[in-house]
């Protein structure tokens, strides 16, 4: 590394000689060139150390309204911050009652990855805080809407999971659908477990369609062609005709002859709507009618 006229100039004026100045020049150079060769650390690499400061009030209380987003849906209330903040400060104390953060770094082949403040303990604060409301999410401890739906991310659980066991022909109490929300947001089952106990409900109470409800094929779905029969014979929405119409319930669980159970051809099905009674007051039947009267009129030579 070259030194610059005026930086010579300087270390002359401070008594060192031309020799002791090239000697200095060529050790930078040396030092430079040994840093350029030198490979940087491989790989992923940790260095932990403590510190006497804590995160300040601010940083706490943003790692609980994360929590909080997560599992309800919603900042922590005023109440909630001041119930959570003193117990998560807590954890920033050592075994002799001193303040202590763990300081995580991480880095990369030489690279600053990421700085992690964590607890006395070392765990991850957030972490801590979503343990915390977990437990309280497992307890059903939150407010529900007029409709008898939970706040936050449960709410959305709760919609699908009673949408889903409508699809397939079960009857889901809210107080059912409220505590699977609660499970899976708490994490104590995942969603599919959930899913598949209804699938199976469905395919016990369904039993000739047992197999493709649990290979994943909604109720309804199987049932589309007679809900589309019934709605065109008795001319009424399609929308309005659902899996718990017994109609329907009936001709996807029947009993046929030899006792077995089965489900009913659309032909005896269709055949079957025509002598339910809202059959007669449809545009059809008012047409079948007419049909019939003019071939007897017909038959006796009254009409021509």
């Amino acid at each position: 590394m070259a030194l610059s006229e005026v930086l010579k100039a300087l270390l002359k004026s401070q008594g060192l000689t031309d020799e002791e100045i090239a000697a200095y020049e060529k050790e930078l150079e040396d030092k430079a060139k040994s840093k350029e060769t030198t490979p940087k650390k491989s790989g992923t690499y940790v260095s932990t150390q403590t510190s006497a400061r804590i995160p300040d009030d601010l940083a706490l209380a943003s790692k609980i309204n994360a929590s909080f987003k997560k599992f309800y849906g919603r900042d922590a209330s005023q109440t909630e911050l001041e119930a959570l903040l003193p117990e998560l400060r807590k954890q920033y104390t050592s075994k002799d009652g001193k303040s202590k953060t763990t300081v995580k770094t991480v880095y990369k082949n030489g690279q600053l990855v990421s700085t992690d403040y964590l607890t006395a303990e070392g765990i991850d604060p957030t972490d801590w805080v979503d343990e915390k409301i977990k437990q309280q999410v497992l307890t059903g401890n939150q407010p529900v809407n007029t409709l008898n739906i939970p706040a936050g991310p449960a709410g959305d659980y709760f919609v699908k999971l009673k949408n889903f066991a409508g699809n397939n022909g079960i009857r889901l109490s809210d107080d059912a659908a409220t505590a699977y929300a609660n499970q899976i947001v708490g994490q104590a089952i995942s969603e599919d477990t959930v899913l598949n106990t209804i699938r199976e409900s469905a395919a016990t109470a369904f039993p000739s369609l047992a197999e493709k409800i649990k290979n994943g094929i909604n109720l309804k779905t199987l049932a589309d062609p007679y809900i589309q029969s019934m709605s065109d014979i008795l001319e009424i929405p399609a929308s309005s005709v659902d899996l718990f119409d017994p109609n329907i319930r009936s001709a996807l669980s029947y009993t046929m002859k030899d006792g077995s159970v089965g489900t009913k051809s659309i032909y005896d099905f269709e055949r079957e709507l025509r002598k339910d009674s809202r059959w007669q007051y449809t545009e059809k039947a008012r047409k079948e009618v007419a049909g019939a009267t003019m071939q007897v009129l017909r038959d006796f030579g009254l009409q021509g």
